[in-house]
């Protein structure tokens, strides 16, 4: 059986298929949740914005054009929704909920790790110590969001530098300054904690 394209399976969808949008969502879905947690470092967050992020996908079907891969119009759809989900943050005063499970010191959850799995990851990463592991987790959500984006996105995702430019909405070398940026700092940060 010969496994179809997303754009095959999305022109499938625009005309209604559900079967197309299961594939889809089948094949996108983990990607997805795992670029929204790095993202935010939210589980609860992850888990309903991916979902929104097919909601929408679903939602504009009917207007959807191939012009550009697949799983970079999900990711521009998903960043939009992790900036609002910031701005969100940034608005309301911190609120913790008597009924939230804390999974960890910084009282955010973590998300089983098969279901977010860093894809650089070999088998020398299950070496590294858990608290290593928060150490590298701050301090990549210290970082600001334009350069979080492009870390996030060409080092954990692995997207190429022109699909993350086209969904940071920015040149390609603006992406290799940020990458850059993003290394410095993250550099520098692990070396104070190092110390």
């Amino acid at each position: 059986m010969i496994e179809r394209s997303d754009e095959e399976l999305m022109l499938l969808v625009r005309g209604g298929d559900e079967a197309a949008f299961g594939i889809l969502v089948r094949r996108h879905r983990k990607p997805i949740l795992n670029f929204i947690y790095r993202f935010l470092g939210d589980r609860e967050a992850a888990e309903d914005l991916s979902q929104d992020v097919f909601v929408r996908l679903w939602s504009n079907a009917p207007n959807y054009v191939p012009s550009a891969k697949l799983s970079t119009f999900l990711y521009h759809i998903a960043r939009n929704l992790c900036r609002d989900r910031l701005d969100k943050y940034r608005r309301l005063p911190p609120i913790a909920s008597l009924s939230q499970e804390i999974l960890d010191g910084d009282g955010r959850g973590r998300l089983l790790e098969e279901e977010v799995r860093d894809p650089r990851r070999g088998p020398h990463g299950a070496l590294i110590g858990s608290e290593t592991a928060a150490e590298i987790d701050a301090a990549i959500d210290s970082l600001p969001e334009d350069l979080r984006l492009v870390f996030v996105l060409t080092e954990l995702q692995g997207t190429s530098y022109a699909e993350t430019a086209q969904i940071a909405g920015c040149p390609v070398g603006t992406v290799a300054s940020r990458k850059n940026a993003a290394l410095k700092l993250l550099r520098s940060r692990l070396a104070l904690v190092q110390s």
